[in-house]
């Protein structure tokens, strides 16, 4: 019997040898054109699967470098223990086949299964005819290809199970790794499923454990592993994920895709495509999973929907995105993707207002005044009211920011001009449609942005005033691995100066300038630096948490996806609470940095909340933050000591009476009280109105403010007297003229002495 063995092992070595004088020289098409088309996959940044179609099968290629070392191992001795000696066909393994035949063995190398798998799918000839054939490919593919190459085209193509074809497939679909990341126990598993992966696919089964062993025990006979480290892999128990998952990320894929199509509209639609994304996987499960919780106790509020979007600062690279609170489910209106629907965002947009106000020349510590104002507007009065509805009086701009004061920042978008706060917004990327219907409601949120680009926008503060584009994809390649599509590196551009962007930053961040409008604990509050601010749109119908650190910035809002009103949720509670365990979820994978301190920040003591130095009597100094060159020079004349030691205050005129029901001491005597007895606050000087064409008659709120002690206020346009009114709250209404005016407000004592105050306007068609 063993003569004959070696009879047969001369023959076939002798044939082998021909065949391959002749493979050397044959024609043959590259493999890499003959492999199955896949269906398209999508994956996050770390190569886990987001979709997939099923029915197609999956396959994504990688190379030999990114595969684990024990899995080439495991795959040599479970599948051709002689791959790296023989030349495309193992001649002591078709001996062995052909003189056992009670007994048959498998004969084929891993060069052989890929002949056949790539070239002979469709062959229909006898069984003998066909071996020939393998063979003789086997023997070409060797003669052209290093053994590198071949594993790799192997490692590619061969099915796994569960629709998984190679093994980076495999390693993501049974494991949610990476082939590069496979340990001795996945990869002796992975090696031994293509030989009958349905019946394997089960590392419960007894089947399946059994040929994770003898795969073990093939790679202690091949000199791979020790006996101990077989006997440790094979006691080791790997988890294997569920064969049918629960998607993710569904509405952040039709995104994805729409930028696709958007960016390369030849590869929309296109099949055998390898999506990478710039997706945080884990971090976007557990946002989902946040956003689920916090609405399961929002219901009796009547909050039944949420969106989240998380954007690396500086790159634009959108690393999570939860559209809806049941995304992906069209029944629970999962397919209405609110990141990208424009809403209403309240307070949110005050950063940029207040950016706008820095590049006019206010500072961090500007004083604003936060009590009673109404403003004359195209449509009317219009009396703006914090949250809380009471009055803070003199507050540093940092205060006003911080506890998201709304009489200041209307104030401020006043002094400053819509039209200012207009183009910053549309600096950072924000599309406000309409904007011939804004007014000073506009800091409060009356326009309309979408998440995305809110968050995007606050990005661009984090990356000290740099704005990138958000974008989700950073790759596509096709089923052989090509690259089809990268993202260059990201291209930025300058929306707002370092200085400017780390004082909004740093008062953002700051818990104590927040205290007076969110007390001193919050439901956003988080263990490092972080810029946070919260809004709420008009009749409850929109809250949202924005903020950020260097590292990432998260944007949520919830709501209602039809609009409908919550009841009395505000930002702080309804967005806060994800917006902060997003955050803490966030930092568990990434550095919390502080932010970054520029060279043009400088320090100086000043006294509050005059924004001035200290003067003598000086009751609140305390350190303040300034861009170099506008520290102020002026000392504050605003606090006083009388010959008792008792400390005085000469707010403005307009905080006067706030200061008295506060029960502060008011010099009636200051300079504030003696040199204005009377100021005129609408129309002010300068201010154009314009008719509404729509409207025949139409009106505006003339209004003045006076000291106390003024009896009464009397109005006149142009010499002809419009009204009078009590000097506690003079205002009286007009109707507009076309032309220029020239208003004059007069004051009058009890003792009958007097003062007078002009501003001249224009009104408009």
């Amino acid at each position: 019997m063993r003569g004959s063995a070696r009879v047969v092992v001369i023959v076939v070595g002798f044939l082998l040898l021909s065949l391959t004088a002749y493979a050397r020289f044959a024609p043959l098409d590259a493999p890499e054109s003959r492999g199955v088309v896949p269906g398209t996959v999508v994956l996050d940044a770390r190569g886990n699967v987001l979709e997939r179609d099923a029915s197609a099968g999956l396959r994504i290629p990688t190379t030999v470098d990114r595969v684990a070392p024990r899995m080439l191992q495991a795959t040599i001795s479970a599948e051709d223990r002689r791959f790296l000696q023989h030349f495309g066909v193992d001649p002591i393994a078709v001996a062995r086949a052909l003189a056992n035949t009670s007994a048959p063995s498998g004969a084929s190398t891993i060069t052989q299964q890929l002949a056949r798998r790539l070239y002979l799918a469709d062959d229909s000839s006898p069984l003998a005819v066909r071996k020939v054939h393998e063979a003789l490919i086997a023997l070409q593919l060797e003669a052209n290809r290093s053994k590198a190459e071949i594993l790799q085209l192997y490692l590619n193509d061969v099915y796994y199970g569960r629709g998984a074809y190679g093994v980076e497939a495999a390693a993501r679909v049974y494991f949610g790794i990476g082939a590069a990341n496979l340990d001795l126990a996945h990869a002796a598993y992975l090696a031994g499923l293509p030989q009958r992966p349905s019946e394997y696919d089960s590392v419960i089964d007894a089947a399946a454990h059994a040929r994770q062993t003898y795969v073990l025990g093939r790679m202690v006979d091949d000199g791979w592993i020790t006996r101990a480290q077989a006997d440790a892999a094979s006691a080791e128990l790997i988890e294997i994920l569920p064969a049918s998952l629960p998607p993710i990320a569904h509405l952040f894929v039709a995104f994805a895709r729409a930028e696709l199509a958007r960016l390369r509209p030849d590869l929309a639609g296109r099949d055998g495509l390898v999506i990478e994304t710039t997706l945080d996987a884990g971090l976007q499960s557990e946002s989902e999973r946040l956003v689920r919780l916090r609405l399961a106790t929002l219901r009796d509020r009547n909050a039944t929907d949420a969106a989240l979007v998380a954007i690396e600062p500086g790159t634009g690279r959108i690393v999570a995105w939860v559209g809806s609170a049941t995304d992906g489910d069209p029944a629970h209106g999962g397919d209405i993707d609110m990141a990208r629907t424009p809403r209403q965002p309240g307070s949110a947009l005050k950063p940029l207002l207040y950016a706008a106000a820095f590049e006019h020349g206010y500072t961090a510590a500007t004083p604003l005044l936060d009590v009673p104002s109404t403003f004359a507007t195209d449509d009317g009065p219009y009396a703006p009211a914090n949250f809380d509805r009471t009055f803070h009086g003199v507050v540093p701009l940092r205060v006003a920011l911080a506890s998201s004061l709304n009489i200041p920042a209307v104030r401020t978008l006043n002094a400053i001009g819509i039209d200012a706060m207009l183009e910053i917004t549309h600096r950072f990327g924000l599309s406000l449609d309409d904007v011939e219907s804004y007014g000073l409601s506009l800091t409060l949120g009356s326009g309309e942005v979408r998440l995305v680009d809110l968050t995007n926008a606050y990005a661009a503060i984090a990356a000290a005033g740099q704005l990138a584009e958000p974008f989700a994809i950073a790759r596509v390649r096709d089923g052989s691995g090509r690259v089809l599509y990268e993202r260059m590196p990201a291209t930025t551009r300058r929306v707002l100066s370092p200085e400017h962007a780390y004082l909004l930053s740093d008062i953002l961040s700051d818990p104590d300038a927040r205290i007076p409008g969110f007390g001193g604990v919050t439901p956003f509050d988080v263990p490092f630096p972080a810029a946070v601010k919260t809004g709420t749109s008009t009749g409850f119908r929109d809250t949202w948490t924005l903020g950020f650190t260097p590292n990432i910035a998260i944007g949520v809002w919830v709501g209602n996806a039809d609009g409908a009103p919550m009841l009395d949720l505000a930002g702080v509670e309804g967005a806060g609470p994800i917006w902060r365990d997003a955050m803490m979820a966030a930092a568990l994978s990434r550095p919390m940095s502080p932010f970054v301190r520029p060279a043009g920040i400088v320090d100086a003591t000043i006294c509050s909340p005059t924004g001035l130095l200290p003067g003598p009597d000086c009751a609140a100094p305390l350190r303040e933050i300034f861009v170099a060159g506008t520290v102020p020079t002026e000392h504050e004349r605003y606090y006083s000591r009388d010959a008792d030691g008792r400390i005085w205050i000469d707010p403005p005129i307009e905080a006067r009476e706030w200061a008295r029901a506060a029960g502060l001491a008011v010099r009636v005597d200051g300079a504030n009280a003696s040199s204005e007895l009377v100021r005129i606050l609408a129309p002010a000087g300068g201010t154009s109105l314009y008719f509404a064409p729509e409207l025949r008659d139409q009106h505006v709120v003339v209004r003045a403010v006076a000291a106390r002690g003024v009896d009464r206020v009397f109005f006149a346009i142009d010499g002809i007297a419009i009204g009078d009114a009590p000097g506690a709250d003079p205002w009286v209404v007009w109707s507009l003229v076309e032309g220029k005016h020239v208003l004059r407000a007069s004051a009058h004592l009890a003792d009958g002495s007097s003062a007078t105050a002009t501003s001249t306007f224009e009104v408009k068609r």
